[in-house]
């Protein structure tokens, strides 16, 4: 199947059910007769501008970003208001915990706007490590996401 047919049934299947994760999704894709691997269906959510949202029932679901005339930074911005929940800066580092399953996708995001003030990243599912070289360049990264999440 083609990358183009699979994101328009990826597509039918966000608007139609509650999708929370990775997995759901694969499981619906298989369901219709499609199979794809993680890799495959985490680059589609990144080609399609999937974010996840909080749902009305509480938890959170994939959904179409709409507006893509937002820059990177706006994209971060937009993200850290809906998924993260707390960060801690020590020393050098910023821990940043976010709704489970979102880690990455603040990681992605970091990595794609090369933050000058981050040198490396590492995400698990809820948190994730951001490395700066120098105290002061950790404390704007989480002035930052803490500016963002009290706005």
């Amino acid at each position: 199947m083609k990358k183009i047919e699979r994101q328009l049934i990826i597509k039918q299947i966000i608007l139609n059910n509650a999708i929370s994760t990775q997995d759901e999704l694969i499981e619906h894709l298989f369901r219709k007769g499609i199979q794809a691997t993680q890799a495959t269906i985490s680059r589609d959510i990144k080609d399609m501008n999937l974010v996840k949202t909080a749902s009305a029932e509480g938890g959170v679901r994939y959904t179409i970003y709409q507006n893509n005339k937002v820059t990177m930074e706006e994209k971060l911005d937009l993200t850290i208001k809906s998924v993260v929940v707390d960060v801690t800066q020590v020393q050098f580092i910023n821990v940043v915990k976010t709704l489970p399953g979102n880690a990455h996708v603040i990681g992605a995001l970091v990595d794609d706007i090369h933050y000058s003030e981050v040198v490396g990243s590492v995400a698990g599912n809820d948190t994730i490590v951001l490395i700066s070289k120098t105290y002061e360049e950790a404390e704007k990264v989480f002035q930052h996401i803490d500016g963002e999440l009290k706005k």
